[in-house]
């Protein structure tokens, strides 16, 4: 409930908003070309990104997984990422 007033004031500040996670028009984090000044976003283990967090994001990008499990553990995607 706390994060949409954060990611506002970070998109005021000048800083790209870059969400880790499986959405429909996310971006492969292996073809995306993050920007230097950028935060990244990490949801929720389970729930991943609200609706409403993703609302203030200027991109998605998700790590492509083959089989199962379907997705990494938030930990392991975040680590991935940076």
């Amino acid at each position: 409930r706390t994060l949409p007033p954060v990611l506002k004031e970070l998109k005021h500040e000048g800083y790209t908003l870059v969400g880790l996670e499986q959405t429909t028009n996310s971006d492969s984090i292996y073809e995306f070309a993050f920007p230097r000044k950028m935060v990244l976003v990490v949801g929720n283990e389970r729930l991943g990104l609200t609706p409403e967090e993703l609302h203030w994001l200027d991109h998605v990008v998700e790590i492509p997984v083959y089989g199962l499990p379907h997705s990494y553990n938030v930990h392991t995607s975040t680590a991935m990422a940076l």
